[in-house]
């Protein structure tokens, strides 16, 4: 009898009494040599290594966080593509106790400065590299938005663990480029002892140790923990208490839409519309100034799961000051204009059948300007003439490179502040002047939302909508005032029922935006509405009976009560590509708002339903019941409340 290709023992027999073959026995078996019994876990259990347990270039120190022992850089470094200074390196040896391929999880904790503290390289593959040759090493990033905690979690893909925790992270998951695990780490027989090494980047990074997992098991958070062995079928959710549609806004002509976790196994159940967390910031795309190696990978998969679930597809973001590539900020204003228009063009190539996009996200809170946040504005054109040239050259930028995609201003603390509503519709302005914007982003999160005057919302929303564009709240989480404490059902429920009508309601909102809704996936972390096991917290029971009895968005506008049935003209009038319908019913009935084409066909309903007394807006977007856009001509809208029954003339024009 041979070596086993495991461990190298000579004159196996399994102890059972059937025949060994060595490699080909896959359960777990028992040998026996020189009267010793050994178990073999090795196909099962990770390799483990701690992070100080290395030869630590002076780049690093060890430190500790109660009874964790972890490794930091000492100083940031501003490179890309490998460490080059062998004190950035730690090199460490690990003995594996069986062949094959292996992937690479680590221990780690992401600082508060999230996005620049969350980097790393990785030598691609065993032995030692050189530290300044870029083929020999990978850059590990966007780490403050990956990895898992939960103990049932398993670490399987990137995950959406945040920062300022200890989680775990599969690092084949955060290349820049992708690349398989073939390409890193296998191990033959020709021997089980190996060295791979790692570089510093950025500090407030922490590393508590690493683990080598067979690539065909899964291991969850629970097992890396507690040195468990891995499991050999991927382990499904249980889907009993999941929703199972129809999506909310289903059959309304306003959206609600979300952002999409990499543990999101049934968003279009709840969603018609789709929005990028980080995927779409350029920061996370633009990883290298060699644009080769451009990370598309997990736009790319939002992109193509929106569109073949028919949802509507808006992006996130094309200039924001925030979440820059670092690399474009040292650049001269010609290079980095070079840049610019290569990412707008590859987005337009890429992504021919984008809906929406916003285009500049938070032009008065974070332009991209200063050392730290892109640094290239003066490569758009700076403030300028207007003050605003940069925003209206990146729409410019947009326009030509985006033809056939919705352009978006986005920014938050709009709508609960005057002034600054007042300082948006500026810029709004401008870019109408040009023809540049096709929509209104306003974000919705909770410290704008939660002890707003609804008042002051709505008026505010008054104040956009006469822009005549359409209103898309975005980003909007409502959970514990101020986000403290253990999540309480009790205070989500109230603010979403007083908050959502205003903004569902109002007839210049054409969709809705909510900036995630499962537990453990959202920045806000009391804000979100389905639990792990898919049973709804009480704002999310209340959200899906509040959406499909106000299917319309229907909207009372005043507090009196008319004192009878009247039916307004549409305004404006004619219209493209929405009007605004007002009615009055001065007493409870049962109602009915329909459009009829020239020979009297039915092509939209758009109420349906007893109204209580009171005086309502509608908006219609020029759209049948099946969702098509009408042809250009004369239409009538008939209103049918108890035994009164009206009839009014408008016009559609292309």
């Amino acid at each position: 009898a041979g070596k086993s290709p495991v461990l190298g023992i000579e004159n196996e027999a399994r102890l059972d009494g059937k025949a060994g073959n060595g490699a080909a026995d896959t359960d777990r078996a028992i040998y026996k040599d020189r009267w010793q019994t050994i178990e073999i876990l090795s196909g099962e259990t990770p390799v483990y290594v701690e992070a100080e347990s290395g030869i630590l270039g002076s780049g690093y120190s060890v430190q500790q966080d109660g009874d964790i022992t972890y490794v930091t850089p000492t100083s940031n470094f501003d490179g890309q593509s490998s460490p080059e200074d062998p004190n950035r390196v730690i090199t460490y040896q690990v003995t594996f106790q069986d062949t094959g391929y292996y992937d690479l999880f680590v221990r780690l904790y992401v600082g508060p400065g999230t996005y620049k503290n969350d980097s790393f390289f990785l030598a691609r593959g065993f032995g030692e590299k050189n530290c300044t040759a870029g083929t020999d090493w990978v850059y590990i990033n966007a780490l403050m938005r990956a990895g898992f905690t939960d103990s049932a979690d398993l670490v399987y893909d990137r995950g959406l663990a945040g920062w300022e925790v200890w989680k775990w992270v599969k690092l084949g998951e955060n290349f820049f480029k992708p690349a398989s695990p073939q390409e890193f780490y296998y191990v033959g027989i020709d021997g089980l002892s190996k060295s791979f090494q790692i570089g510093s980047r950025e500090e407030g990074l922490f590393i508590d140790k690493f683990a080598f997992g067979k690539s065909d098991l899964y291991f969850t958070v629970d097992a890396l923990d507690n040195e468990l062995p891995g499991l050999t079928t991927k382990p499904e959710p249980d889907s009993s208490m999941f929703y199972e549609g129809p999506p909310l806004a289903e059959g309304s002509s306003k959206f609600l839409g979300n952002v999409k976790g990499s543990r999101d196994f049934n968003f279009d159940d709840y969603w018609n519309q789709l929005t990028p967390g980080n995927e779409g910031k350029w920061g996370s795309v633009a990883t290298s100034p060699d644009s080769s190696r451009w990370n598309w990978g997990g736009l790319d998969a939002l992109y193509k799961y929106a569109k073949g679930h028919n949802l509507i597809f808006r992006n996130h973001t094309l200039i924001w000051g925030n979440q820059q590539p670092s690399w474009i900020e040292s650049l001269d204003t010609d290079k980095q204009l070079l840049y610019l228009n290569t990412w707008f063009k590859r987005i337009g190539q890429r992504y021919p059948e984008m809906d929406m996009t916003d285009v500049v996200n938070e032009p008065l809170h974070d332009p991209p300007s200063g050392a730290t946040n892109g640094n290239y504005i003066q490569a758009l054109g700076g403030k300028g003439e207007t003050g605003w040239d940069w925003v209206i050259n990146s729409f410019k930028m947009a326009r030509k490179y985006l033809p056939n995609t919705k352009l978006v201003l986005n920014d938050y603390g709009i709508i609960n502040d005057n002034s600054a509503t007042t300082s948006y519709l500026k810029i709004i302005g401008l870019l109408q002047d040009r023809g540049l914007i096709d929509g209104i982003g306003v974000q919705g999160h909770r410290f704008e939302l939660e002890s707003a005057n609804v008042n002051t919302l709505k008026n505010n929303l008054d104040k956009l909508a006469a822009t005549g564009l359409p209103i898309y709240i975005t980003e909007m989480d409502l959970g514990n005032l101020r986000n403290e404490g253990t999540p309480n059902d009790d205070v989500q429920l109230r603010l979403y029922q007083r908050i959502f009508p205003i903004l569902w309601e109002h007839p210049g909102v054409e969709g809705i935006t909510l900036w995630g809704y499962l537990e453990g996936q959202m920045w806000q972390s009391t804000c979100y509405l389905v639990h792990t096991d898919g049973t709804l917290r009480p704002a999310m029971e209340w959200l899906i009976q509040y959406i499909k009895d106000n299917l319309t968005g229907v909207e009372k506008t005043v507090n009196t009560l008319p004192s009878e049935f009247k039916l307004e003209q549409n305004y404006p009038n004619p219209f493209n590509p929405t009007t605004k319908i007002e009615f009055s019913i001065p007493e409870s009935a049962k109602t009915s708002l329909k459009i009829y084409d020239i020979l009297g066909r039915e092509v939209a309903t758009l109420v349906n339903k007893n109204l209580t007394a009171g005086v309502y807006n509608i908006t219609w977007d020029a759209k049948n019941s099946d969702g098509s856009q009408i042809v250009s001509g004369t239409y009538f809208y008939r209103l049918a409340a108890g035994n009164f029954l009206i009839t009014q003339k408008m016009i559609f024009l292309k």
